[in-house]
């Protein structure tokens, strides 16, 4: 099953248009929330920093565990620090048990040299692992603040994009588009949302609508898409707009009455838009659904059950957030599978059992279509193959 995946370290405030990321006052004493990715700094630059030994079994030992968990491949949003090098590390041992395709930021800035570094980067990779794609920032989050909204939240905040000047981020996804890498943005509020697909619409406008340097269909996508008008959603299939969501999200970190952060500064209006999968899939829109591990779960059943019931994982009990917007198990099962190795253009050998496809494949202990939604995380992983070798083995097997 593919999934996607985001760093930990969303978004860096640019200027003056963010609170203070320090949250202290002139004396230095702490005066309340750390947010985003300056905060970040502050804490690294104190905290104890692990071996490379560690990190690389923290980091094979994660992995095993997803393999443990059915997953076969995964879209890592984040190629920063000694990441590449430590995959390189475990796929050169054998020691990678997931199929992975790595995306690097593209930051506001990032000059002409470094989208062009971006673009040099593509395909390079070992066995089990390449450099595929770019990620990019249009905003934050609505629950701090940092989103990118039409309208201001309850506290007058979400006003500003993350780039300090969008017509900038438009540029830089043309040169991409041009150049045949896809791109994957962040964009979490209506606007945000909004102006990436302008943005993908007026880069497929300046080449013709196919990418240049002799590639064929380029295919973006757009992350999370957690609130849009009926005008922003539509746009989706129009312009062939991938909508990568994560209906967990919408599980565990909001209410259906509305009684939550999320929800309070978003209004009823915009609250009751929340992670609209089935508008988006109706529309014709191809929807593709992961885990942004590690900001929640990475089980790829959990994230199904998730899109299928709409209920916060630690009390199922608790009423749906908007259950309209549910997705079939049927439907969810394809968003995470068939549709996610079509985000990756590879649909001609991944996202599905058949002959000439690669032999990447879960067994599970049960039918994960006509098992009840809330007890389909529940469901044990029999095996695990990736690439026809085993990479987990249920004990009573």
């Amino acid at each position: 099953m593919g999934r996607t995946a985001e760093s930990w370290k969303s978004v860096r405030p640019r200027g003056d248009r963010y609170p203070d990321p320090r949250a202290s006052d002139a004396r230095g004493r702490p005066t309340g929330l750390l947010q985003e990715d300056a905060a970040c700094g502050l804490v690294e630059r104190v905290a104890p920093r692990p071996t490379h030994q560690e990190q690389r079994e923290r980091l094979a030992a994660a992995l095993r565990s997803m393999a443990a968990a059915g997953l076969t491949g995964g879209h890592v949003m984040d190629a920063n620090g000694s990441s590449l090098g430590l995959l390189s590390e475990l796929d050169a041992a054998g020691e990678l048990p997931l199929r992975l395709r790595v995306a690097p930021w593209c930051q506001p800035e990032t000059d002409a040299d470094g989208v062009r570094a971006i673009v040099d980067r593509q395909g390079t990779g070992c066995r089990l692992w390449r450099v595929a794609g770019v990620k990019l920032f249009m905003d934050g989050t609505i629950d701090n603040g940092t989103a990118w909204l039409e309208r201001p939240d309850c506290h007058g905040e979400s006003t500003h994009a993350f780039w300090p000047d969008p017509a900038a981020y438009t540029e830089v996804i043309v040169a991409f588009h041009r150049a045949g890498v896809p791109t994957a943005t962040h964009a979490i509020g209506d606007a945000a949302a909004r102006h990436a697909l302008e943005s993908v619409e007026k880069a497929r406008a300046a080449t013709g609508g196919r990418g240049g340097n002799g590639a064929g269909e380029v295919r973006h996508r757009t992350e999370h898409i957690e609130t849009v008008p009926d005008d922003t959603l539509n746009r989706f299939a129009e312009l062939g707009v991938l909508a990568s969501m994560q209906p967990t999200h919408c599980c565990d970190f909001t209410r259906a009455d509305h009684a939550d952060n999320w929800s309070r500064r978003l209004g009823e209006e915009r609250a009751a838009r929340a992670w609209r999968c089935r508008d988006l899939w109706d529309s014709g829109a191809t929807v593709v659904l992961g885990s942004d591990w590690p900001i929640a779960p990475y089980p790829p059943l959990g994230v199904m059950a998730g899109a299928c019931h709409r209920r916060p994982g630690r009390d199922l009990s608790l009423p749906p957030h908007a259950p309209e917007q549910a997705l079939t198990a049927l439907e969810a099962l394809r968003a995470m599978t068939a549709n996610a190795a079509y985000a990756a253009a590879e649909e001609h050998e991944a996202g599905r059992l058949a002959v000439g496809h690669r032999a990447d494949l879960t067994v599970r202990g049960g039918d994960p279509l006509t098992t009840p939604a809330t007890e389909l995380p529940d469901l044990p992983v029999l095996l695990t193959v990736l690439d026809g070798r085993p990479t987990h083995r249920h004990p009573g097997l």
